[in-house]
């Protein structure tokens, strides 16, 4: 035989075990269902937490003396809770323990029946942060 059919036969022979080869592979691998590596995908609802603002509460909290600014979030969802962050300027009297005592009793008759986690900053440096249930 000359070197032309000897080629064109190992093509033919190379291409049935490559063609024999895939499609076995494919076959086993359903009939052994998924890999044992792969993870299976848990169908949970995801939880969805909503934020807004309190404009009447972030108003009420900066017209007191000693409040330079003041963000409050509410939470919505699993996991109600109410977040405020209170920067305070120089006319505060008040110590940060003072300040969160006194302003989370605030928070709490509009928000009972949530945790309110407070934080007390002034010039951007954290002074106190509490969470009351």
């Amino acid at each position: 035989m000359s070197k032309r059919k000897w080629l064109t036969v190992i093509a033919v022979i190379m291409t049935i075990f490559l063609v024999t080869g895939c499609s076995e592979s494919k076959s086993t691998q359903e009939k052994n269902g998924p890999n044992l590596g792969t993870e299976l995908k848990e169908d949970k609802p995801q939880t969805t937490n909503k934020l807004e603002s309190d404009a009447d509460l972030t108003k009420q909290l900066e017209a007191e003396k000693g409040i330079e600014r003041v963000m409050v979030q509410v939470v919505e969802g699993e996991q109600r809770a109410v977040n405020v962050d209170i920067e305070i300027n120089n006319e505060q009297e008040l110590s940060p323990d003072q300040v969160v005592e006194k302003y989370s009793k605030v928070i709490k008759e509009k928000y009972p029946d949530r945790t309110i986690d407070i934080i007390v900053a002034k010039e951007g440096k954290l002074l106190k942060q509490a969470t009351l249930k």
